[in-house]
């Protein structure tokens, strides 16, 4: 579905169902709707960085939370320019500790 396809209906019921969601847009104008990556598939994709595969640690998870827009590139660049904005999807709350 093209992200102009896109209805804000159709954006609420991705919220709803995925908490936050995003979108990403490489400079071919290209357009893609992620959410964030959960806990246990950003621990499941972790053996891709001990093997020092962060470029594919990063098209794995954008793979995985694809969720709508122009269809997933073929194109390693494109590919590539569109997965690299995954981190930045992945949710970080800070906290602080005081010793007591």
């Amino acid at each position: 579905m093209a992200i102009k396809d896109i209805t804000p209906e159709q954006i609420q019921a991705y919220k709803n169902a995925h908490g936050n969601i995003f979108k990403i847009t490489i400079g071919t104008g290209k357009s893609f709707i992620v959410r964030s990556p959960k806990i246990k598939e950003i621990e499941g994709a972790q053996y891709l960085l001990k093997e020092g595969k962060f470029i594919t640690y990063n098209i794995f998870l954008f793979k995985l939370c694809y969720l709508a827009g122009d269809d997933i590139p073929v194109d390693e660049a494109e590919l590539s320019a569109a997965a690299d904005k995954m981190l930045q999807s992945i949710e970080v709350v800070t906290s602080e500790m005081e010793k007591l």
